[in-house]
């Protein structure tokens, strides 16, 4: 008795998870694989409207008569990749002259720096760094002048930019000049080689803005007519004085329908500042939407004026083996499945560096009225096989309920 619950119980399992067996609403097949190797895939713009946001739902099945392959890939974000070599070294020579700062450090052998940190004791200053070169300490060569630093401390506004930014310099020397508004105790340098590998980047133009001030606010909304790929807002503005402002950025979410209409719902995502003294470009962690809200709190200021918005995003391609012998589609269009976790992820070493580049063709719809028809027909035998199997398994544990009374 308990073996015949046990086979019924399996039956309603297997019938369970086949009726919930994962479906596609779209599929696109690979274009010109001319032989067996590594292949990359661009995905583009209009995908991304029908995508999981983290990408989940993306497969690469390889389709035939008789059998389905699942070709594992590897999903590419091409960001800048950065990496950062620090410095402690020891300041010499550190001496004033004409209220001008001085210190001075030698560079270790076959080494090259591009950044320099300066941290004081004071708060609220506005000063000027200057960097010269030298190979013996007697010729100077001029790397970088008057690059503005500033420390803003006041009125619960808490503001530091002390990072001087300047060319790859492998002198065996660097001598250091700080012109500030006010005496300036140095507590320490610290110098950094800043390598950054360049991704590949998309500039957005397709999208609208919509500006609006009220409540000591500027709310800037930026609409695309689809969802994108996004990573970095640069935001030109100008004013009349030197500013300082709070922002907070967020992304669209769902809309709420309501008594008065409907509500867009977003999610902040980023908080910083806007000031006059910087690029004020908003790098951030790729995001799928088709809108961003920037508000920029002015408090008693007057407004910001917006003068452009630059938005931009990085390529996603991903990379796979593939082979002519198989007719290879792109799926996509599930909510319901998770992100796939194939070995390829540890052996990314091995994957060519240059790679043959190859489209995807024409967008199916799987929810057309032939594939479902299609779709119907095998779910209809599969559920009449299950409805027959599902009879027999009854038909016999009645027989045998009947010989044990």
């Amino acid at each position: 008795m308990k073996r015949i619950a046990f086979n019924f119980i399996i039956v309603l399992f297997i019938s369970s998870a086949t009726a919930q067996s994962t479906e596609f609403k779209y599929r696109r097949s690979l274009n010109n694989v001319t032989s067996e190797d590594w292949y990359s895939i661009h995905l583009p713009p209009d995908l991304f409207q029908k995508i999981n946001k983290d990408f989940s739902d993306i497969r690469l099945l390889a389709v035939t008569e008789k059998d389905t392959i699942e070709i594992p890939y590897l999903l590419k974000i091409r960001t800048d990749e950065i990496t950062t070599e620090n410095f402690n070294l020891p300041l010499l020579n550190q001496s004033r002259a004409n209220g001008v700062l001085f210190f001075t450090v030698q560079i270790p052998a076959n080494k090259t720096l591009n950044s320099l940190n300066v941290n004081f004791a004071e708060r609220n200053f506005d000063a000027l760094v200057s960097i010269e070169g030298s190979a013996d300490r007697k010729d100077w060569f001029e790397i970088v002048n008057n690059k503005r630093i500033v420390s803003i401390y006041q009125d619960q506004i808490d503001y530091s930019n002390t990072t001087v930014n300047f060319p790859n310099s492998d002198y065996t020397f660097l001598r250091v000049q700080v012109k500030s508004d006010k005496q300036l105790s140095l507590t320490g340098a610290s110098f950094n080689y800043i390598n950054t590998k360049k991704g590949e980047h998309i500039t957005l133009t397709d999208f609208i803005t919509n500006t609006t001030t009220e409540n000591k606010q500027t709310e800037v909304r930026i609409r695309s007519p689809y969802r994108a790929a996004v990573h970095a807002l640069a935001i030109s503005a100008s004013h009349n004085n030197d500013y300082y402002r709070n922002y907070s950025l967020a992304y669209a979410l769902d809309s709420i329908k309501t008594e008065k209409g409907w509500i867009q719902n977003y999610s902040t995502f980023k908080r910083g500042y806007l000031t006059s003294i910087d690029s004020n470009k908003i790098n951030f962690e790729t995001l799928i939407t088709h809108e961003l809200k920037l508000t920029i709190y002015n408090q008693d200021n007057p407004a910001l004026t917006i003068n452009n918005i630059e938005l931009s995003g990085p390529k996603i391609e991903i990379l796979a083996k593939l082979s002519p012998h198989q007719n290879t589609f792109l799926y996509y269009g599930n909510t319901r499945l998770p992100s796939p976790r194939y070995d390829l992820v540890h052996f990314e070493d091995r994957i060519p560096q240059s790679v043959k580049t190859i489209d995807l063709l024409k967008e199916e719809n799987l929810e057309s009225p032939q594939q479902e028809k299609a779709l119907f027909t095998k779910k209809f035998w599969l559920w009449t096989i299950l409805i027959v199997v599902i009879g027999i398994m009854a038909y016999f544990t009645l027989q045998m309920l009947k010989r044990n009374n």
